[in-house]
């Protein structure tokens, strides 16, 4: 303390942190598997243009592009609904000239991250304790690191040592376009440094988010015009976690049920 004597510090307001479970993709696979089980789901594709349908004028299409570029147009949408980044969103809208909608999502701004997910060889157990810190998840200060969290301590997971480490997002942009070796190299270093876990990973890959932390987000959880039929929603309209992307589709949907 400011006297000299030697003091616990005390802890910060514990903060919630929602994880799916088994995994994080848990939730929405089982919304999916209805649509799965009617063949309605369709993987592996990509939305290039949406437009008024050629037959009938008052619902939409979309152009798509599939594995080895195949070309398919899907037709008769009521309703279209965008839970892409934000940037993808725009890009698709204004090739299908909704330009209010575009101009709302304009001062929205997303940073990337490069991320770093880590397996080790040792599993989990009650003689051998954890690798390195005790701690679960941890903010960091390192210029290259904003975020550590240890995936085997989420409910649900596997007994073995797995992290996933989030590069800042100064670093990832100013790294934006390195080779992914160099990116894991500097990456790896630098999660050394701060856990003082020093073992050879028994899997160590990474991958950049090109759309991850909303700097500026727009402010309202969904966007959606009952005219047009076109709505959007992301994590991008109220913040980035994981939280703000379940409200933001979530609120969209009741909007559209509402009519």
């Amino acid at each position: 303390d400011p006297h000299g004597r030697v003091a616990e510090a005390a802890l910060p307001t514990r903060e919630a942190h929602w994880v799916g479970v088994p995994a994080m993709e848990s939730l929405a696979q089982r919304w999916a598997e209805p649509l799965e089980a009617a063949h309605r789901l369709i993987l592996q594709t990509r939305v290039t243009r949406i437009e008024r349908d050629a037959i009938d004028p008052k619902r939409w299409q979309l152009q798509t592009t599939g594995p080895e570029d195949s070309v398919h147009v899907y037709s008769g949408f009521d309703a279209v609904l965008l839970a892409t980044p934000n940037a993808i969103a725009s890009a698709i809208l204004v090739q299908s000239k909704a330009d209010a909608l575009v101009q709302k999502i304009a001062k929205v701004e997303v940073a990337p991250c490069w991320t770093l997910m880590l397996t080790f060889p040792q599993a989990m157990q009650a003689t051998l304790g954890h690798l390195g810190p005790q701690w679960n998840a941890a903010l960091s200060t390192h210029h290259r690191i904003a975020w550590l969290a240890r995936e085997s301590s989420k409910p649900g997971r596997a007994p073995i040592e797995r992290w996933t480490v989030q590069a800042s997002a100064a670093w990832s942009e100013e790294h934006l376009d390195d080779d992914a070796p160099r990116v894991q190299a500097k990456l790896l270093k630098a999660f050394a440094e701060i856990t003082g876990i020093l073992t050879e990973p028994d899997d160590a890959h990474v991958h950049r988010w090109r759309w991850a932390k909303t700097r500026t987000p727009l402010g309202r959880s969904h966007l959606w015009d009952s005219k047009s039929g076109i709505g959007l929603c992301g994590d991008w309209c109220l913040g980035h976690r994981v939280e703000d992307a379940f409200v933001s589709g979530l609120e969209l949907a009741l909007q559209v049920h509402k009519g």
